[in-house]
Protein backbone atom coordinates (compact mmCIF):
# COMPACT_ATOMS: atom_id res chain seq x y z
CA UNK A 1 0.00 0.00 0.00
CA UNK A 2 3.03 2.42 0.96
CA UNK A 3 4.37 2.06 -2.71
CA UNK A 4 1.22 1.74 -4.56
CA UNK A 5 0.32 5.78 -2.68
CA UNK A 6 3.93 6.91 -3.18
CA UNK A 7 3.56 6.44 -6.93
CA UNK A 8 0.04 7.15 -7.40
CA UNK A 9 -0.85 9.22 -4.54
CA UNK A 10 -0.93 12.17 -6.92
CA UNK A 11 -3.12 10.17 -9.42
CA UNK A 12 -5.01 7.91 -7.42
CA UNK A 13 -5.85 7.85 -3.62
CA UNK A 14 -7.19 4.64 -2.77
CA UNK A 15 -7.98 3.31 0.52
CA UNK A 16 -7.08 0.71 2.29
CA UNK A 17 -10.31 -1.34 2.52
CA UNK A 18 -10.91 -0.38 -1.14
CA UNK A 19 -7.27 -1.65 -2.13
CA UNK A 20 -8.05 -5.61 0.01
CA UNK A 21 -11.55 -5.21 -1.72
CA UNK A 22 -10.33 -4.84 -4.80
CA UNK A 23 -7.23 -7.59 -4.11
CA UNK A 24 -10.18 -9.98 -3.08
CA UNK A 25 -12.02 -9.96 -5.59
CA UNK A 26 -9.18 -10.33 -7.95
CA UNK A 27 -7.96 -13.49 -6.17
CA UNK A 28 -11.78 -14.85 -6.89
CA UNK A 29 -11.03 -14.22 -10.20
CA UNK A 30 -7.71 -16.28 -10.39
CA UNK A 31 -5.87 -12.82 -11.98
CA UNK A 32 -3.54 -12.59 -8.10
CA UNK A 33 -2.95 -15.30 -5.50
CA UNK A 34 -2.40 -14.40 -1.62
CA UNK A 35 -0.17 -15.98 0.51
CA UNK A 36 1.03 -15.32 4.14
CA UNK A 37 4.12 -14.06 4.80
CA UNK A 38 5.70 -13.91 8.24
CA UNK A 39 6.76 -10.97 10.05
CA UNK A 40 8.97 -12.52 13.09
CA UNK A 41 6.76 -10.88 16.46
CA UNK A 42 4.06 -9.47 14.50
CA UNK A 43 1.25 -10.65 12.83
CA UNK A 44 1.71 -12.79 9.25
CA UNK A 45 1.20 -10.08 6.42
CA UNK A 46 -0.99 -11.00 3.63
CA UNK A 47 1.31 -10.65 -0.18
CA UNK A 48 -0.03 -10.71 -3.00
CA UNK A 49 0.96 -11.79 -6.64
CA UNK A 50 0.01 -11.69 -10.43
CA UNK A 51 -0.58 -15.23 -11.61
CA UNK A 52 -0.36 -15.67 -15.63
CA UNK A 53 -4.00 -14.82 -16.03
CA UNK A 54 -3.51 -12.00 -14.11
CA UNK A 55 -0.38 -10.75 -15.73
CA UNK A 56 -1.95 -11.37 -18.85
CA UNK A 57 -4.65 -9.02 -18.14
CA UNK A 58 -2.93 -6.74 -16.89
CA UNK A 59 -0.65 -6.07 -19.66
CA UNK A 60 -3.61 -5.67 -21.70
CA UNK A 61 -5.01 -2.97 -19.73
CA UNK A 62 -2.27 -1.04 -19.37
CA UNK A 63 -1.35 -0.93 -23.14
CA UNK A 64 -4.91 0.06 -24.19
CA UNK A 65 -6.55 3.31 -24.55
CA UNK A 66 -8.71 4.50 -21.92
CA UNK A 67 -12.06 4.73 -23.86
CA UNK A 68 -13.78 7.84 -22.74
CA UNK A 69 -11.95 11.20 -22.00
CA UNK A 70 -13.39 11.43 -18.48
CA UNK A 71 -11.11 7.88 -17.92
CA UNK A 72 -8.20 9.89 -18.44
CA UNK A 73 -7.47 11.75 -15.44
CA UNK A 74 -6.87 8.43 -13.26
CA UNK A 75 -7.03 5.60 -15.36
CA UNK A 76 -4.78 6.68 -17.99
CA UNK A 77 -2.48 8.21 -15.34
CA UNK A 78 -2.06 4.92 -13.68
CA UNK A 79 -1.22 3.28 -16.85
CA UNK A 80 1.63 5.56 -17.96
CA UNK A 81 2.80 4.99 -13.47
CA UNK A 82 2.94 1.21 -14.27
CA UNK A 83 4.10 1.32 -18.17
CA UNK A 84 7.17 3.85 -16.98
CA UNK A 85 7.85 1.39 -14.46
CA UNK A 86 7.65 -1.77 -16.26
CA UNK A 87 7.90 -1.30 -19.97
CA UNK A 88 8.45 2.51 -20.42
CA UNK A 89 9.12 1.39 -24.93
CA UNK A 90 5.08 0.88 -24.70
CA UNK A 91 4.67 4.61 -23.37
CA UNK A 92 4.46 6.13 -26.96
CA UNK A 93 2.30 3.32 -28.12
CA UNK A 94 -0.10 3.87 -25.78
CA UNK A 95 0.24 7.57 -26.08
CA UNK A 96 -0.16 7.30 -29.74
CA UNK A 97 -3.68 4.93 -29.35
CA UNK A 98 -5.00 7.10 -26.81
CA UNK A 99 -4.55 10.12 -28.92
CA UNK A 100 -5.94 8.28 -32.23
CA UNK A 101 -9.12 7.28 -30.33
CA UNK A 102 -9.53 10.64 -28.57
CA UNK A 103 -9.31 12.32 -32.25
CA UNK A 104 -12.24 9.88 -33.39
CA UNK A 105 -14.77 10.97 -30.67
CA UNK A 106 -14.06 14.28 -31.15
CA UNK A 107 -14.43 14.17 -35.15
CA UNK A 108 -17.31 12.21 -34.20
CA UNK A 109 -19.00 15.03 -31.75
CA UNK A 110 -17.79 17.71 -34.02
CA UNK A 111 -20.35 16.32 -36.83
CA UNK A 112 -23.03 16.85 -34.63
CA UNK A 113 -24.98 19.86 -34.18
CA UNK A 114 -26.29 19.89 -30.38
CA UNK A 115 -26.71 17.03 -28.41
CA UNK A 116 -30.20 15.91 -27.99
CA UNK A 117 -32.24 17.76 -25.11
CA UNK A 118 -35.01 20.01 -24.96
CA UNK A 119 -32.36 22.90 -23.74
CA UNK A 120 -31.00 23.71 -27.30
CA UNK A 121 -28.52 26.67 -25.69
CA UNK A 122 -27.45 23.97 -22.98
CA UNK A 123 -26.56 21.42 -25.91
CA UNK A 124 -24.91 23.65 -27.83
CA UNK A 125 -22.60 24.58 -24.74
CA UNK A 126 -22.76 21.09 -23.43
CA UNK A 127 -21.36 20.02 -26.67
CA UNK A 128 -18.97 22.80 -27.04
CA UNK A 129 -17.46 21.52 -23.80
CA UNK A 130 -16.81 18.26 -25.01
CA UNK A 131 -14.60 19.38 -27.62
CA UNK A 132 -12.84 21.72 -25.96
CA UNK A 133 -12.00 19.19 -23.51
CA UNK A 134 -11.19 16.81 -26.58
CA UNK A 135 -8.99 19.24 -27.58
CA UNK A 136 -7.24 19.82 -24.47
CA UNK A 137 -6.22 16.06 -23.95
CA UNK A 138 -5.40 15.46 -27.18
CA UNK A 139 -2.68 19.56 -26.93
CA UNK A 140 -1.99 17.25 -23.36
CA UNK A 141 -1.42 13.74 -24.91
CA UNK A 142 1.26 16.12 -27.94
CA UNK A 143 2.78 17.51 -25.07
CA UNK A 144 3.48 14.79 -23.14
CA UNK A 145 4.98 12.79 -26.40
CA UNK A 146 7.63 15.50 -26.89
CA UNK A 147 8.44 15.58 -22.75
CA UNK A 148 8.69 11.74 -22.37
CA UNK A 149 11.18 12.19 -25.67
CA UNK A 150 13.24 14.62 -24.46
CA UNK A 151 13.57 12.72 -21.00
CA UNK A 152 17.19 11.14 -19.80
CA UNK A 153 16.69 7.61 -18.89
CA UNK A 154 17.66 6.04 -15.44
CA UNK A 155 21.11 4.43 -16.15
Amino acid sequence: KRRLNSGLGPIWHIAQSQLYCVLSRLEREGLVKGRLESQGARPPRRVFSLTPAGEHAFWEWATSPVRHAREVRIELLAKLYFLRRHAPDRVPELLSAQAERLARLRARLSQRKALPTDDAVLARLTLGFRLALLSALLSWLEDAKVQLQKEVPDV
